[in-house]
């Protein structure tokens, strides 16, 4: 008794999701945790990589083409112009300040305090004088 993985299609041949089949001695396979519904199949292929964002790689609406034995996208360009305004790339991060600059700024804040610090110091003195 073993187990693999396979993709569940719908009758277009559209990509649903991935699931566990127990393969079983004499009785042949048995899908965990799914119950298949009326026109749906097993392919036995690796799921294909979603698009998280607009901008990244994979595919909206990734459809078995049984011919080439690959995922294709299925949408078309008015659907993916659509998903891509609803799903727009996240905002880049700032980029990391370099060790020069991080030591440029540490030199300001230093000269900046020593200046505070010497005021404070000629203040006191007037004040206390």
């Amino acid at each position: 008794m073993g187990y693999k993985h396979e993709c569940v299609i719908d009758a277009q041949n559209r990509y649903k999701t991935l699931v566990r089949v127990h393969l079983k001695d004499q009785e042949g396979e048995q899908i965990q945790n799914y119950e298949m519904l009326e026109g749906e199949s097993l392919v036995d292929t690796i799921p294909p990589v979603m698009r998280p964002y607009a901008g990244a790689v994979g595919f909206i609406s990734p459809r078995w083409d049984a011919d080439t034995s690959a995922w294709v996208e299925a949408a078309a360009e008015e659907e993916i112009t659509a998903w891509e305004a609803e799903h727009p790339a996240p905002k880049k991060p700032e980029p990391t300040p370099t060790v020069e600059e991080l030591q440029a700024k540490i030199a300001a804040l230093t000269t900046s305090n020593q200046m505070l610090e010497d005021c404070l110091v000629e203040m006191a003195a007037v004040v206390y004088a």
